[in-house]
């Protein structure tokens, strides 16, 4: 399926964010990420009282470390930023990291920001989360199925099932892709 840009709203609650950080490590696809990104995620968790921010900043160390090679850096996009479409600061250098990373999609609750029809123009897709994820299950099904069995798997506290994994999903807002997976999981 390719490189993919993850918008922050995308990456709380936690189980779409295990699910897509999950399917990088199985080479399924490959979320991007920006210190921009992460020091958004970071304030934005906070302020929701998700996360401490002792707890926050530990889950950011994990990503540099563990998927330091798909981190697109700053001196590769600032110059672009204030060139991109959209209202919100943030947002704009979400697009030209995407851009400059040659990132074919944003996957994002939020279309507002990240309007469509200007970034068809750059060459980027923009995706909701429910609708990325059935489009990765049906290009790759046994992959996708196969890293929420692995998941599962590894959960501990508490323990869960890939259907728990997909209880979790469903709640999460992606709703669709949560019952094409119990089909598949049964």
């Amino acid at each position: 399926m390719g490189r993919v840009f993850v918008d922050t709203n995308v990456l709380f609650p936690f189980s779409i964010m295990d699910l897509m950080l999950a399917l990088t490590e199985d080479a399924v696809h490959e979320v991007v990420w920006t210190e921009a990104l992460l020091a958004e995620w970071e304030r934005a968790i906070v302020r929701e009282q998700q996360r401490s921010p002792e707890s926050t900043a530990s889950i950011t160390a994990a990503i540099r470390e563990y998927f330091a090679d798909t981190q697109i850096l700053e001196a590769d996009y600032e110059k672009l930023v204030d060139a991109m479409p959209s209202e919100d600061p943030d947002d704009r250098r979400h697009i030209a990291a995407a851009v400059a990373g040659h990132v074919p999609v944003i996957v994002t609750w939020n279309h507002t920001d990240f309007p469509a029809g200007p970034l068809a123009a750059l060459g980027l897709r923009v995706a909701d989360p429910d609708g990325y994820l059935c489009d990765l299950l049906d290009a790759v099904p046994d992959e996708v199925t196969g890293t929420v069995v692995r998941l599962a798997a590894e959960k501990r506290r508490p323990p869960k099932t890939p259907r728990d994994l997909a209880n979790d999903l469903e709640r999460a807002g992606v709703v669709r892709f949560a019952a094409r997976l119990c089909e598949l999981i049964r």
